[in-house]
């Protein structure tokens, strides 16, 4: 991963209510994928899984933030691709 990627993934990280995610932590996450997006930062789903399920998140919010992230960079790229 980017160490710029990871840095922001960390800020959402360390802040965010691992059991259930609010708004403002969404919103951070938020931040992350369009960061990852518009700076065209190295950073796989993979990668995001991996973190977020090492930093007490239970299995399923770590799986949906990697939905999250995922379904968020293709529909950035695809929201691209239209707009041109």
């Amino acid at each position: 991963m980017d160490p710029k990627a990871k840095q922001l993934l960390d800020v959402f990280i360390r802040n965010a209510h691992k059991g259930k995610p609010g708004s403002l932590d969404m919103r951070r996450f938020l931040d992350f994928t369009i960061a990852v997006h518009r700076e065209n930062l190295e950073a796989s789903s993979e990668e995001v899984l991996d973190l977020a399920m090492q930093t007490d998140f239970p299995e399923h919010i770590a799986v949906r933030l990697t939905y999250v992230f995922t379904y968020g960079v293709e529909l950035l790229k695809r929201y691209d691709e239209v707009r041109r």
